[in-house]
Parts: structure tokens; C-alpha cells; sequence
């Protein structure tokens, strides 16, 4: 009895500890064919949705970029205003600029980005998958 119960404490915890220490599992990347660059209109932005992840596709001042279109504040779908060449958040009126910068609001950092990268005329976004 002594051992049956010495051993289901010790499985016990470590499973406990098993819990608080969960294995770290290496994300891995794909990426994701976004089409050709002159696709991407200057001043226009390109909405995409990638198996969950919803991205915008702009030129910006360092060339073409890829923006997470959740904003980080509470996770609200940001839209692109054309005309102010920002990001606006519908629910607290969070604003970025056209490079992904909060400028103004409640958002407590810039919009994620998404690594773009160039193949010939082709353009791909690295997504990565859970």
C-alpha cells in the first residue's frame, strides 16, 4: 500500500509540474502567396484573411508590409481610411499610422506585422501556424 501510494503521489506531481512548465512546441511558418506586387495600389490597402489571420497589405514608407488587422487594445478588427492614410479602430478609436505606429488612443503598442517577402514579381506573407 505504501508503494501504490508513493507512486500516485509522484505521478501526480509530475503531472503538476507537467502543468505549470507546458513543453514549447517550435512554431513553424508557411508562407502564403499573396500575388504579384503591382497588385498592391498605392495609398489602396489589400484585406486577406489566412486561415484566421486577418491581414491588411499597403506600401508604406520602408515598401510593402503586412499588418495584423486585429487591433492591440482589445482585439478589434481595424479598417484603412484612404483618405487620412491611417488605421482606425471602430471600438475606442484607436489610430495607426500607415506604417503600423499607434498614434493615438487607447492601443498600447503598434499593429503586428507579418514578414513579407519577394520571389521574382511574386509576393508571399510568412504566417505561422499554431
Amino acid at each position: 500500500m505504501g508503494f501504490g501510494l508513493l507512486f500516485g503521489l509522484g505521478t501526480l506531481g509530475l503531472r503538476f509540474v507537467q502543468f505549470l512548465v507546458p513543453s514549447q512546441k517550435p512554431r513553424q511558418s508557411e508562407a502564403v502567396l499573396i500575388g504579384a506586387e503591382s497588385r498592391i495600389q498605392p495609398g489602396e490597402a489589400l484585406s486577406m484573411d489566412f486561415g484566421g489571420h486577418k491581414i491588411l497589405v499597403l506600401q508604406t514608407d520602408q515598401g510593402v508590409a503586412a499588418f495584423s488587422r486585429r487591433c492591440t487594445d482589445l482585439g478589434c478588427l481595424v479598417s484603412w481610411n484612404r483618405e487620412r492614410q491611417q488605421f482606425l479602430c471602430p471600438c475606442h478609436r484607436g489610430v495607426y499610422d500607415k506604417n503600423g505606429t499607434n498614434i493615438a488612443g487607447p492601443p498600447p503598442r503598434p499593429l503586428d506585422r507579418f514578414e513579407v517577402i519577394r520571389r521574382g514579381e511574386q509576393l508571399y506573407v510568412n504566417i505561422q501556424s499554431t
